[in-house]
């Protein structure tokens, strides 16, 4: 499914403007009109084309770019290869790490993230959801969507799990041996300090502290299993290449051109009869709005843009998880950089991914990670005493708010050429510190002003410097055992720092407050950010928002 979704230009599906009444509306009117094809947009996309009697429309501002590189998990994951099909912008600078600034890195072709990422299918801990819920969004709890989880999903590790998707058309595994000698000794480090290994990160029972092997999406020839390529059929209606340059006062259609400003000699318009959904994601839906006047008023009017409704809660509140890597330099041949230094060993995993479909080529950058609660990390940097209550994970008090990834690779900002890195990446995945997406101009090819606003909440700064504590702790004790870990490169000090009227932007219909017809499906409307890798939440949340769609507009055709 998917490899030979139709490309339409933007002149094929709407018509130019201004209006021309020779023009008949039906030849540009569609049901529904998905803006984004990304990760939510494809699986939205797909499940209200379920429906013969409906049409849809799918604008996407990337390509489809259906090669045999994007599919290759190594290859299509390397951020820094030309070929690859992410976007990256700079964030504002960092008032409270320096000033410094980070690039923002996200999927921009048809399929989203899911096309560039690190493959990794995470559920979170129930607790997370629970959490949702407690927040006043009903609906929305663990038991709510474990269903739409399993829906989408076909596990190929996991087959007699009586909670894990077996027949859903997005595959996932995991690789339970390793090629690097490493991963073991770290494992052993980590079960002494608290932290054991289990079977299923996913499961609705897994403790708020465990090591586990991470699922990744790929498909039964150890190809990446994009949204794009698990869930787009080909009647779908696909105009890639194409920017979104406002939505409909109502919601009635949206106005867009084509993505290269030479050849947009128009802008045309395209109408919906039911319902316009915005799938941008986490940074161009705020954008999307916000060029259509719907955001906080203020900026809006210092931008130029036209307010129609004053909602300060668009793009108000970005949260992302923050990573500080803890890396050591190991022997090149128990590390991915010995690919980059053995031009053999390069020819013969390519060799072996095209005979058998395994080796390096096949493997994501990480499969395997650590979660706890940093809470609970003792004077002795474990949390070896930790109380079995306490670890209950569908609790929401309980959740792990920290994730130790196992990388064999250089995740540092230090120059490593030609040496073995390993690297501990202590990630804050409860951050309290809140960020913003704001329009740089009101012009829509622009790239909008994304402000991490890392650490900004003094509570952020705890968690991590234990979670450093904790990494140290684990590298001390590979040490002890004999493994040569050869010298530090880069180990952060023991130390450190010691209402709008309306605070959402959609309700637990993931309707917009204020407009009608307009819903928004992507990571951008979790009422908090998932303390675990977000793609399969994301697929979980456009797989509820397609019922919430088909419940407003039944099967007309069936009654007919």
């Amino acid at each position: 499914m998917g490899a030979s979704v139709p490309e339409r230009l933007p002149r094929e599906v709407g018509t130019p403007l201004p209006l021309s009444p020779l023009v008949p509306p039906e030849t540009y009117t569609y049901d529904y009109i998905i803006v984004g094809g990304g990760t939510a947009g494809c699986v939205l996309a797909s499940r209200l084309s379920e429906d013969p009697g409906v049409s849809v429309l799918v604008i996407e501002q990337g390509p489809v770019s259906n090669t045999w590189a994007s599919r290759v998990p190594l290859i299509s994951g390397n951020i820094y290869d030309k070929s690859n099909l992410s976007t990256k912008l700079w964030s504002q600078p960092l008032r409270h790490v320096d000033n410094r600034y980070l690039e923002v890195i996200y999927g921009q072709a048809l399929g989203g993230t899911t096309r560039v990422n690190g493959m990794l299918y995470t559920r979170g801990c129930p607790g997370d959801y629970n959490q949702w819920k407690a927040l006043g969004n009903d609906g929305w709890g663990y038991e709510d969507l474990e269903p739409y989880f399993a829906k989408s999903e076909k596990s190929h590790s996991h087959p007699e799990s009586a909670f894990r998707g077996k027949k859903g058309v997005w595959e996932n595994r995991n690789f339970a041996e390793s090629p690097y000698k490493i991963i073991d000794y770290v494992d052993r480090a980590m079960h002494k300090s608290g932290v054991p290994r289990i079977e299923d990160a996913n499961a609705p029972d897994v403790p708020a502290a465990h090591t586990a092997l991470l699922d990744v999406i790929q498909d039964s020839g150890y190809r990446r299993h994009s949204a794009f390529l698990a869930f787009l059929p080909p009647k779908l209606t696909i105009c890639p290449n194409s920017v979104v340059c406002r939505d409909g006062v109502r919601a009635t259609g949206v106005h867009f051109e084509t993505l290269n400003s030479r050849k947009a000699d128009f802008r045309y318009v395209a109408k919906a009869r039911r319902e316009v959904i915005v799938c941008a994601g986490a940074i161009g839906s705020p954008q999307v709005l916000m060029l259509s006047g719907l955001g906080p008023n203020a900026h809006l009017e210092e931008k130029g843009v036209a307010v129609v409704v004053d909602l300060p809660a668009v793009g108000s509140h970005l949260s992302d998880h923050m990573g500080v890597p803890v890396a050591v330099e190991v022997p090149i041949e128990d590390s991915l950089h010995i690919l980059e230094v053995s031009p053999v060993k390069a020819v013969l995993e390519l060799l072996k991914y095209l005979t058998v479909g395994g080796g390096s080529l096949a493997r994501p950058f990480q499969n395997i990670s650590s979660f706890f609660p940093s809470r609970l990390v003792g004077p002795e940097h474990t949390i070896a005493t930790a109380p079995a209550a306490a670890l209950d994970a569908t609790v929401p008090a309980n959740r792990p708010d920290i994730e130790l990834m196992h990388l064999t690779n250089n995740c540092a900002d230090i120059d490593t050429d030609g040496i073995g890195v390993f690297t501990l990446m202590v990630t804050l995945i409860r951050p309290r510190s809140e960020g913003t997406v704001r329009l740089a101009t009101a012009n829509p090819r622009a790239r909008p002003d994304v402000d991490l606003n890392y650490l900004a909440d003094p509570a952020d700064y705890e968690p991590v410097r234990r979670g450093v504590r904790f990494a140290l702790r684990v590298l001390d004790d590979v040490r002890a055992q004999g493994y040569p870990v050869k010298r530090d490169l880069q180990v952060p000090p023991d130390g450190g720092k010691d209402d709008a009227s309306l605070d959402a932007v959609v309700d637990t219909a993931l309707r917009v407050h204020g407009v009608q017809g307009l819903r928004v499906c992507d990571a951008s409307v979790f009422p908090e950010i998932i303390g675990s890798h977000t793609m399969a939440p994301t697929v979980a949340v456009a797989e509820k928002c397609a019922d919430l769609v088909k419940a407003a507009w039944p099967r007309h055709w069936m009654c007919s």
